[in-house]
């Protein structure tokens, strides 16, 4: 070595020098094309010494054609942000944003490199930041604007509420009108949020059919996909069209509640052997019985009543299903008694259990609509409600008696003369005209 010169022995040894170097310079060439973000290394007199795919993916240019040319002709917004190759020390970060071919968001930030005279802009697409920050305030506004109309509708509940305490029907009205409203409000929340989701997904695809429509280049389609992550359509839809087919059937089990608590009409009624229906309804529910539970049937000499078997038979299997839930879980044997026994020349029919039982409270409201002790789920609370309403169409009565760690008993009575379908009809009349209103 003479001078700072190094001298290679060989050619051999210059040979493999290079090589390493010509090796080390296209890692470095391929690390640097490799990266997401756009990165460019500008001179002094702000013109790029070099950039990478990234940034020249960005501006639809050529990686090749932009060495030399002026930043400030490729970005014009550093017109009113200045020029990145006039920062003499530090950082900083500008953002701006684009509208052609579509709306792109971007954040500059560049960085002074010391010694070698040139400045590193790194170029970062945040358009999906920025879409979910301005969904996310447009989502905060809606909340503030449905709590207001929340609350208005809340006090005018209560202003409606207070004037029909003077009528007990239109006070119970009052009662499943609201239940009715919280019961459908969580699945059409469901519905809704769901809905805003495949919109949005629809949108993007809109989106994507136009530039092929307007003829754009596959690149730039495949661009579009990527950016949009349109590759992703089915994995996020599919699980949100599920949410929205649950809400839907949640609406529709809701809806067939209530038909079957206010359908009234003619009673298609024939000879019915409540015992037999008795022993269907404990053989269906026993094949799937919670360990330690047990269904006692005691069954008296009755006679047939008039009747809709199909009808008396849900009324069964609901009370007999609360029953077993009552006691499943609870310590020691859980044990369900069905007794049948005559009355007059009636039915009575008692369903009993050991389970925890209800505090006065809750027995007062057990046959109010959309009532229920049970955790969220496909319960709507209208099970008792609809039984005592077959019940009564049957010509009965149903009661329920019961006391906190004792059980509960709800026992129901069915005549056996048909009942008068004329009182009948004008009570279903006035629930309709109710509801209506």
């Amino acid at each position: 070595m003479d001078g700072g010169e190094y001298q290679f022995e060989s050619l051999e040894e210059a040979a493999r020098l290079f090589a390493v170097v010509e090796h080390a310079k296209k890692e470095w060439e391929t690390t640097f094309d490799s990266i997401e973000d756009g990165i460019a290394i500008i001179n002094q007199d702000g013109t790029f010494k070099r950039v990478n795919a990234a940034l020249a993916d960005m501006v639809g240019m050529d990686v090749r054609e932009l060495p030399g040319k002026s930043c400030c002709e490729v970005f014009p917004y550093h017109a009113d942000s200045g020029c990145p190759a006039k920062l003499k020390a530090g950082h900083r970060e500008v953002e701006y944003e684009v509208s052609i071919p579509w709306r792109r968001v971007y954040r500059e930030a560049s960085f002074t490199v010391p010694g070698l005279n040139t400045v590193v802009a790194i170029i970062t697409d945040i358009t999906k930041q920025r879409l979910d920050e301005e969904r996310i305030k447009r989502l905060a506004d809606e909340a503030v604007a449905a709590n207001r109309e929340l609350k208005a509708s809340m006090r005018e509940l209560k202003a409606t509420q207070e004037k029909l305490v003077a009528s007990e029907k239109l006070a119970s009205l009052a009662t499943m009108s609201a239940g009715l409203a919280h019961e459908i409000n969580n699945p059409l929340g469901f519905v809704t949020s769901g809905f805003g989701h495949v919109r949005d997904w629809f949108r993007r695809v809109d989106g994507f059919l136009d530039e092929f429509r307007q003829g754009a280049a596959k690149s730039d389609l495949d661009r579009y996909l990527k950016r949009n992550k349109l590759d992703r359509f089915g994995k996020e839809v599919s699980p949100v069209l599920d949410d929205i087919r649950m809400g839907l059937e949640r609406i529709r089990a809701i809806i067939r509640a209530i038909a079957a608590f206010v359908e009234q009409g003619p009673l298609a009624t024939s000879p019915v052997d409540v015992n037999d229906l008795v022993r269907q309804v404990v053989n269906d529910v026993g094949e799937e019985l919670p360990v330690g539970v047990k269904i006692e049937p005691r069954l008296g000499d009755i006679p047939k009543v008039p009747g809709s078997a199909e009808a008396l038979d849900s009324v069964m299997r609901q009370l007999i299903e609360n029953a077993v839930f009552a006691v499943t879980g609870a310590d020691g044997e859980g044990k369900v008694q069905v007794t049948t026994a005559s009355k007059g020349d009636g039915v009575r029919v008692t369903v009993q259990d050991n389970g925890v039982g209800m505090d006065q409270e809750v027995v007062s409201r057990a046959l109010d609509p959309f009532f229920t002790t049970r955790a969220p789920g496909p319960h709507v609370g209208m099970g008792l409600a609809v039984a005592q309403a077959v019940v009564r169409r049957h010509g009965g009565e149903l009661e329920i008696r019961s006391s906190e760690g004792k059980g509960t008993v709800v026992e129901f009575t069915l005549p056996a003369k048909t009942p008068d379908p004329e009182p009948d009809r004008k009570k279903s009349a006035a629930r309709r005209k109710a509801l209506r209103t």
